[in-house]
């Protein structure tokens, strides 16, 4: 959550608050626990055993083995506790906000909610993100504030890397981020000018449970999905906001595929830049002491807050 204003000395702000939850362990306070009843959670989508999935999910899945410790029982409470914790990050946003209000400083501000990404919550049976599908990718971007048009959708394809230009807009040094060559772009302006339907949205994945990396273009209401040497997936959202069927093979759309790929390739070579990384990664696995010394040291369960050491146990 960002929020840039001028103080009543006519100084500008900047504020950065960052909320943790909801993350694993999903655990939330108890009173927005009890805000849901895990008898009325819905099993999450493709999460039947028998439902195929493309190959390098398949094994992302087998590699993040989460949903191995997940139960009939167990799962409920696990969505349960997630959408508690998604109040309880409502309830501390409201803080915020209500502080705004009682400074004056609210008319005055410019109000930038977004997130890094979102939550698999047993869709195809995975836990967690690490994916290109909706369920992790489709994060919130909000604006609001003096300038802003309000009560306003609008469905063009954004990505967090839009985030610095409008802060910089929002400040008046706009040429500061095109001197720089800051990728994005301000969404001060497209929420002024309304949709931009040939946008492009660009992300890529190298890390965690990744056979190989995979990369993303949204344009409009496709999604275009490429997996290093695995058959790519592509999706009409506007038909298929689920993603349930791949259209890649289907010679109707080979076009439409092709000319994704080629505005991919326009943007980075997915062979030259997936062996960077692999090769980058080997590198860390050596200068840690190889993979035995690794697997020797254990493993830590969650991420320490900051300042807090890591813990390791077998």
């Amino acid at each position: 959550l960002k929020t840039m204003a001028l103080k009543s000395d006519g100084v500008p702000f900047v504020g950065f608050v960052s909320f943790v939850c909801p993350h694993p362990p999903h655990v939330a306070p108890q009173e927005f626990y009890d805000l849901y009843d895990k008898r009325e959670m819905p099993e999450p989508k493709l999460y039947t055993s028998g439902t195929p999935v493309h190959p390098w999910i398949a094994l992302q899945r087998n590699q993040q083995n989460y949903n191995d410790f997940v139960t009939p029982e167990s799962w409920p409470i696990l969505m349960k506790s997630y959408y508690g914790a998604i109040s309880y990050l409502d309830s501390n946003i409201g803080k915020v906000l209500r502080t705004l209000d009682e400074t004056g400083l609210r008319d005055n501000t410019i109000v930038i909610y977004t997130s890094d990404h979102g939550e698999n919550l047993g869709a195809r049976r995975m836990w967690g993100k690490c994916n290109m599908y909706e369920e992790a990718s489709n994060i919130p971007m909000i604006l609001s504030g003096p300038g802003i048009p309000q009560g306003q959708v609008n469905n063009t394809p954004v990505t967090l890397v839009d985030v610095a230009p409008t802060m910089l807009d929002v400040m008046n040094l706009k040429g500061l981020a095109e001197a720089s060559g800051l990728p994005g772009k301000s969404l001060v302006e497209l929420a002024q000018a309304g949709s931009s339907p040939e946008r492009i949205a660009f992300t890529e994945y190298y890390a965690a449970g990744a056979e190989t990396a995979a990369f993303m273009i949204r344009r409009g209401k496709f999604k275009y999905i490429y997996y290093v040497d695995f058959e790519p997936e592509l999706f009409d959202l506007d038909a298929d906001p689920e993603e349930l069927a791949n259209l890649s093979r289907d010679l109707i759309y080979a076009e439409i595929v092709g000319e994704f790929e080629i505005i991919l390739r326009g943007i980075v070579d997915p062979e030259v830049e997936n062996e960077a990384a692999y090769r980058s990664q080997c590198a860390k696995v050596a200068a840690a002491g190889g993979r035995e010394a690794i697997i020797a040291r254990g493993k830590y369960q969650v991420s320490p807050p900051p300042g807090e050491p890591i813990v390791w146990v077998p």
